[in-house]
């Protein structure tokens, strides 16, 4: 990926400094041009399935969460039935033994008063034998829930810790990352939290003359700074994503809009930041997104100004969560 996208900006170079190249020539550089696209469309997929897998994540919590909420409904249902039952148990007992004490107590003469009460202790005996069946039954179905609940309560415990670190470490880079670029508050940066991950926001004037892909002193500056974090925390993914206003770019050779431009300028960021330190290229992906994500929809100066933008997205790696879920 680094090696074609350093194929791209020697075409840029090569355009921009000869207006004479054989066709040959040209047909090759856009042939590798196309092959760097098609490595961008792929990383941005992969962004994509990233954040595909992070709503998963989100919903598998929900899900459990109700499973829960239910499992511990059912749980007392269960056991209001079990306690009605022993209730009932208890009172066919004690009518039971109220019927062998009048039985004692009868004349033994009276054969069909006897019979009778035969036949009424063992209809109650029944009733018992049924009852004690449907306690034990009830017994075990609670049981069972409650293995299920704390099943369900242990795995959602363990889900909710992962998440909660996974929130402190996002905390803790965005004060790293802060730090790291105090120096350049106020001049066009932004550091902020979102969806789980670290947003480094820079304005174009930062980072970029008008029109142009090539990254300024200040920019360079700042990118070395953002750099040593990274060098530090090698579980970190970056994403750059380009961002323009709505005015449309007219350029020629291979940056010829405003999608070319937001791409070069995406790429030229991943590049900055390569070279300051021992950063994983696999680590790092370039994005354009041209001006259809702006953050202000206003059609004015001041607007368009807030669009052109450089994102840098950084996200801690959530292998152990995607384990979870597929598990």
């Amino acid at each position: 990926m680094k090696k074609n996208i350093a194929l791209i900006g020697i075409m840029a170079l090569l355009i921009a400094s000869s207006s004479c190249v054989t066709k040959a020539k040209y047909q090759e550089l856009e042939a590798k041009y196309k092959r760097c696209s098609d490595d961008l469309t792929f990383t941005s997929s992969e962004k994509i399935s990233y954040e595909n897998k992070s709503k998963e994540l989100e919903q598998t919590a929900g899900f459990l969460s109700v499973q829960v909420e239910q499992l511990k409904n059912d749980t007392l249902n269960l056991s209001r039935k079990l306690r009605q039952s022993e209730r009932e148990y208890a009172k066919s007992k004690r009518d039971y033994d109220d019927l062998l004490k009048n039985f004692a107590e009868l004349n033994f003469s009276n054969n069909a008063e006897v019979n009778r009460l035969l036949a009424d202790i063992d209809k109650i005996k029944a009733q018992l034998d049924e009852r004690e069946l449907e306690l034990n039954r009830q017994r075990d179905e609670l049981e069972l829930s409650n293995a299920d609940l704390r099943d369900k309560e242990g795995r959602l415990s363990e889900l909710q810790a992962i998440l909660d670190q996974k929130d402190a470490e996002v905390k803790v880079l965005r004060e790293k990352v802060s730090n790291a670029l105090k120096g350049f508050e106020g001049s066009g940066l932004n550091v902020y939290e979102k969806n789980g991950k670290v947003y480094v926001s820079m304005d174009e004037k930062l980072l970029f003359a008008s029109g142009s892909w090539v990254v300024g002193s200040e920019g360079e500056k700042a990118l070395k700074e953002l750099a040593t974090v990274l060098v530090q925390d090698p579980d970190i993914n970056v994403l750059i994503e380009g961002h323009t206003d709505n005015v449309p770019f007219r350029g020629s050779g291979q940056v010829k809009d405003n999608w070319d431009l937001s791409v070069m300028r995406a790429t030229a960021v991943v590049k900055s930041l390569l070279k300051y330190g021992d950063i994983d290229p696999k680590r790092a992906a370039a994005s354009g997104r041209s001006e259809y994500l702006p953050i202000d929809d206003l059609n004015t100066s001041e607007a368009r100004a807030k669009n052109r933008r450089t994102e840098i997205i950084l996200t801690p790696k959530l292998d152990e969560l995607f384990k979870m879920i597929n598990n």
